[in-house]
């Protein structure tokens, strides 16, 4: 028995998609053989050389003890407590070739884990980051530096950190592996200089039906065939001006990727949204005084309905953060305070969760130079109550943690 002509041409069409998502999936595979084939043709050539050992080896230890104390939505009120650490290792070529071939491992994990799993996949487990008891590969690229001019390109997987110059060290947009998390992005990252004192960054990203190696937030979802490449653009200014030390526009696109009325509704949006960021720096006697701040702006967000949040309409897209932080008030030590904010329409944070405000304290001290201790409070809560729920929820933390580098 046939089908009929218009559920047989959907059929096809279904097909057609199923083997476009399939061909798309396999593009990072084939990134990352052309990466490995490219350094391997690298070192038959002599560019790259590995006699002598001269592969360098290096990473960090990160050991900290957390604590935190939650008001649910409900009412109930809970706390938990662990010691976490992530372990990395990194290996690469030398740093001072036009050719540099990186790679690494990574592993988190917590005193109250459940299991212990290493895999090799395109997408982080949860949105967010990773389980506790999860290593993998999150380091492997191969990286060309014009030596006269500066342009470096990156092919593979590997991390990126946007984050203002503050003791807390956040970011509104692209931070990939904060705290005891590990993060990565697949793709090319092109950095070259645009003209005296400003510098362009381009990211190109493939991302698996399934997920990203850094953060997508609800209802970002990547089942489109479109969705599984995303671009990340900034220009960044290399040089103060005045007491401003840092100045920076920032633009991320993912096309097709916002579920604006749900991710159980097929209709697809793309996720546009900019950030920018500011920094200036005085000295204060034989101190340094640092205020910062971000803001950003997503131009389609979701409805209220897909957030869960009473209403018609869409959620508001502005998120921003300020600080003020006073380093080496005493040799090597430094506090910081940031405030943030961010809607329900602000999806790509690693640092700040969509709908929430945050206050955070963080005192940190260079006891060593390849060591650094961090003591951190944080308060959060959301900014709007949602369905059903019978009060915003609310988070305290805190953690002491070690830093050691390699």
């Amino acid at each position: 028995m046939t089908l009929p002509g218009k559920r047989r041409r959907a059929r096809q069409d279904l097909d057609r998609r199923d083997l476009r998502n399939t061909l798309l999936e396999s593009k990072f595979m084939s990134l990352t053989r052309a990466a490995a084939l490219a350094a391997t043709l690298l070192l038959m050539t002599g560019k790259v050389s590995l006699a002598g050992a001269e592969w360098r080896w290096g990473g960090d230890a990160r050991l900290g003890y957390l604590a935190d104390w939650s008001e649910q939505r409900n009412g109930e009120r809970d706390s938990n407590d662990n010691f976490r650490m992530r372990l990395r290792l990194r290996a690469a070529t030398p740093a001072d070739q036009a050719w540099q071939i990186n790679t690494g491992l990574a592993g988190s994990f917590a005193s109250d884990q459940d299991s212990l799993d290493f895999y090799l996949r395109r997408y982080r487990p949860g949105r967010t980051g990773v389980n506790a008891g999860d290593a993998t590969v999150d380091t492997f690229n191969l990286r060309y530096r014009h030596l006269e001019s500066g342009t470096t390109l990156r092919i593979g997987r590997f991390a990126t950190s946007f984050t203002l110059p503050i003791v807390p060290g956040k970011s509104l947009i692209r931070n990939d592996a904060s705290n005891f998390n590990i993060g990565w992005t697949d793709g090319v990252y092109l950095q070259t200089p645009l003209n005296e004192g400003w510098r362009l960054h381009l990211v190109g990203q493939l991302n698996s039906r399934r997920g990203t190696g850094n953060t997508a937030r609800a209802p970002l979802d990547f089942a489109k065939t479109r969705a599984r490449t995303s671009l990340f653009a900034a220009i960044e200014a290399s040089q103060p001006w005045g007491p401003v030390t840092t100045r920076m526009l920032s633009l991320v696109w993912i096309p097709e990727a916002l579920a604006t009325v749900g991710l159980d509704q097929p209709d697809r949006n793309d996720y546009l949204g900019v950030s920018a960021k500011l920094a200036a720096s005085w000295s204060v006697g034989d101190a340094r005084l640092v205020a910062a701040g971000e803001w950003a702006h997503a131009f389609n967000t979701p409805s209220r309905e897909a957030q869960r949040l009473p209403g018609s309409g869409s959620v508001g897209g502005n998120a921003w953060q300020a600080s003020l932080n006073l380093y080496d008030w005493q040799p090597g030590h430094s506090l910081g305070a940031v405030l943030g904010h961010a809607q329900a329409g602000w999806l790509v944070s690693n640092d700040y969760r969509e709908n929430d405000d945050l206050v955070e304290l963080r005192y940190r001290w260079q006891a060593r130079p390849d060591t650094v201790v961090e003591l951190r409070y944080r308060w959060r809560r959301e900014i709007e109550r949602l369905i059903a729920a019978d009060q915003r929820r609310k988070n305290q933390d805190a953690y002491l943690r070690v830093t050691y580098r390699f």
